[in-house]
């Protein structure tokens, strides 16, 4: 039979493997470029994108992070040659090959690359930045695919620094005032007791994601009040947890305005 022959076979199991690994978000352990230390940088040749069957084919090259301490991490990009003209989408995978964070413009990224689609014309920023922020413990393995979508080549400079993120939503007490949060992290949720507060809660956020703050009864509540950038305002009693999140744990930002920086507000002053 046909599986009986060594070539078919390794290629029926390869492209079944290769099925698979898509189904689950899975990409396999990359050929590696070279190593992009964290607080360092690396220089990527990157050769240009080829135009096949109606597709644009990346030109890419990976990197190898190890974190050397617990922590966050921010990777960004920088174009030399093409800059304004640039077309880079930076791609995180973990030991697995798992995606764990997607470039998608300066401001923004995202969890899935389905959530960044490319064509034959990727709809990718022209800024000069490409980055992409994570988390994760000390000896941990991360991998870096730089993608190049321009059809010619470009030398981009690649950076890994370490770095503290916003310090709201740990779960502290929030009675009255204001809070100034930011979600950094792809799948982040920011936690505040509510418990002790009374008045109205307004949320003021501008910016891609799609950001909501949840006043819950009860962290079992099934059904908590939601807020976003337009219903914005609610009667925070007799809540007793307030999470902030992206409503579909699908994207992140950086800690800046139009970005993932939000602002609450606790006051006695009604809601319109």
């Amino acid at each position: 039979m046909w599986w009986d022959r060594p070539g078919i076979a390794r290629g029926f199991l390869a492209g079944l493997v290769a099925l698979v690994l898509t189904a689950c978000n899975l990409q396999g352990a990359p050929p590696v470029s070279g190593d992009l230390p964290v607080g360092g940088y690396a220089i990527a040749q990157l050769p240009p994108a080829q135009e096949s069957g109606g597709e644009l084919r990346p030109g890419v090259r990976v990197y190898r992070i190890v974190l050397p301490q617990d922590g966050a991490v921010r990777v960004s990009a920088v174009s030399a040659d093409l800059r304004l003209r640039a077309r880079l989408r930076l791609v995180l995978l973990d030991q697995q090959g798992v995606v764990q964070a997607v470039s998608v413009a300066r401001n923004w990224f995202a969890a899935r690359q389905e959530l960044a689609p490319l064509s034959l014309r990727p709809q990718i920023t022209t800024d000069l930045g490409y980055r992409l922020n994570f988390k994760g413990q000390e000896g941990q393995v991360f991998y870096l695919r730089v993608e190049n979508y321009a059809l010619s080549e470009d030398q981009v400079t690649l950076y890994a620094d370490a770095f503290t993120p916003n310090p709201a939503g740990n779960g502290e007490a929030f009675t009255t005032g204001t809070k100034q949060g930011a979600i950094e992290f792809v799948g982040e949720f920011d936690r505040y007791d509510v418990a002790s507060a009374t008045g109205y809660l307004r949320l003021t956020y501008s910016g891609p994601l799609d950001l909501v703050a949840r006043l819950y009864l009860s962290p079992a509540d099934p059904n908590p009040l939601t807020l976003d950038p337009v219903m914005n305002c609610a009667q925070i009693s007799p809540a007793t947890l307030l999470v902030v999140r992206d409503r579909g744990l699908a994207r992140a930002g950086f800690d800046e305005e139009n970005s993932g920086r939000y602002s609450l507000e606790i006051s006695s002053n009604p809601c319109p």
